[in-house]
């Protein structure tokens, strides 16, 4: 089975403003999609450090081969910005960085940042392009978006159904966001790897890890 995880962040303990639903989002997302559940860290248990690379950045505590690039699917729910994502405990420095970010050159294919901002368009490619290292898709958005619940089950379910993964997250924040909210993705391809077609394990066609991508794609789109 494939294997998925989850962090998020309620309790932000003044470094940010509290939110209400991301615990319900993340857990809505991993107790609905068909795999082997293997984290799931909220509150004070959600690290930056899960999702950076050892050595990278300063500090450089990162042990992402211990948990996202450990599995196939992670989702975060909590607040963000153009070029991080923030966490409520400051045992590295409390956000993680796409400078100190490598995916993919384990084992995540797809990450979920419901995240604030986090795919704004303006120098998305000059952010982002070193975090793709075999990782296929990053979903997240170009906009503001809401502190909702239903978004994590709503993408599990279509990608359940068989959707492709940039059509499960277009119609989950569809069904989740007002027309003023812009849904966003990155992709990756490679060398004879596309990955347009991308399902979730056992769903459909899945390319190829394009572990030295050739082209990174973007787009984003009205809810």
């Amino acid at each position: 089975m494939a294997l998925v995880g989850v962090e998020w962040v309620r309790q932000y303990n003044g470094l940010a403003g509290n939110l209400t639903n991301t615990k319900a989002q993340a857990e809505g997302f991993l107790n609905t999609l068909s795999g082997t559940a293997v984290f799931n860290w909220g509150d004070n248990n959600a690290w930056d450090k899960d999702f950076e690379q050892a050595g990278v950045g300063s500090p450089g505590d990162g042990d992402d081969s211990i948990w996202v690039d450990n599995v196939d699917f992670v989702f975060f729910s909590g607040h963000g910005s153009p070029d991080r994502f923030y966490f409520g405990v400051s045992l590295d420095d409390s956000f993680a960085k796409n400078t100190e970010i490598n995916w993919g050159d384990d084992e995540l294919e797809f990450i979920a940042l419901d995240a604030c901002n986090v795919l704004e368009r303006d120098g998305v490619f000059d952010r982002w392009r070193p975090a793709f290292r075999g990782l296929h898709f990053m979903l997240g958005f170009h906009t503001t978006t809401s502190d909702e619940a239903n978004r994590g089950r709503a993408l599990a379910q279509y990608l359940n159904a068989g959707w492709t993964v940039r059509e499960a997250w277009i119609r989950a924040a569809q069904d989740t966001e007002s027309s003023s909210t812009q849904w966003a993705y990155l992709r990756a391809d490679g060398v004879n790897i596309s990955t347009y077609n991308d399902h979730w394990h056992g769903k459909g066609p899945l390319a190829a890890d394009p572990d030295n991508p050739t082209t990174l794609w973007y787009a984003r789109g009205a809810c």
